[in-house]
């Protein structure tokens, strides 16, 4: 048993017990996201070994350059499902000039092709086709924290159930904020979600708008 399933039912559950404050939680160096779908199982820690070599080279590296690497799949049982084709996004920008690209390919190894060093500070890369929407990532990374999957896996599926543009993701950081969201490309993070705050939550972030009670902060900076 982990040490957050022998505590109040999890450190999800301890967290909303003391409440614990989430303000200034985002990751200040996550300037830039690669969200690379995979369906699973999603390691601990590391890669899955199925990623191809190249791709798993480009993931580990991006950490140094201020990009956060993440897993994706969709929320249902069709994202399980091995898949020739594997969606490929990337976010970033300077403040107030923020992009979000999309790329469909049947080989991760282009992502060598991406130049890391660029995409904090940079303009879009023409990587992928732009995308006029925003997009949400819920943590549903089970192995590294149960109350991931506890708390994420049915936010996850009430925002596909609404219909809204949601992917479940591999481990975002501050796991006893469960259900975590992330919104792209803003980089704003909002915890301590449920089934019943999830909807009105993601709906303000695709909006480009923050809800104070569940925001932790904005990716990319600073905590103050």
């Amino acid at each position: 048993m982990s040490v957050c399933d022998s505590v109040l039912g999890g450190c999800a559950a301890l967290c909303r017990a003391v409440r614990e404050p989430m303000a200034g939680t985002a990751p200040p160096r996550a300037k830039a996201w690669l969200a690379v779908e995979h369906p699973g199982p999603w390691p601990a820690f590391g890669w899955p070994a199925d990623l191809p070599d190249a791709a798993a080279e480009v993931l580990t590296v991006a950490p140094a350059y201020d990009v956060r690497p993440q897993l994706i799949r969709r929320p249902d049982r069709a994202g399980r499902a091995p898949a020739a084709a594997r969606t490929v996004y990337v976010a970033g920008g300077p403040p107030g000039g923020r992009w979000l690209e999309r790329r469909v390919t049947g080989d991760l190894g282009d992502l060598a092709e991406l130049d890391l060093a660029a995409l904090p500070g940079g303009a879009a890369p023409g990587f992928g086709a732009p995308v006029g929407e925003r997009l949400l990532l819920v943590c549903t990374h089970g192995k590294r924290d149960a109350c991931c999957a506890r708390y994420g896996a049915p936010v996850a599926r009430e925002l596909a159930g609404r219909g809204l543009p949601v992917w479940e993701t591999t481990h975002l950081g501050g796991d006893q904020f469960a259900a975590n969201l992330a919104c792209l490309p803003d980089g704003t993070y909002h915890g301590l979600l449920d089934r019943a705050s999830a909807a009105d939550v993601a709906a303000a972030c695709l909006r480009g708008e923050v809800t104070p009670a569940h925001f932790r902060g904005r990716a990319g900076v600073g905590p103050a």
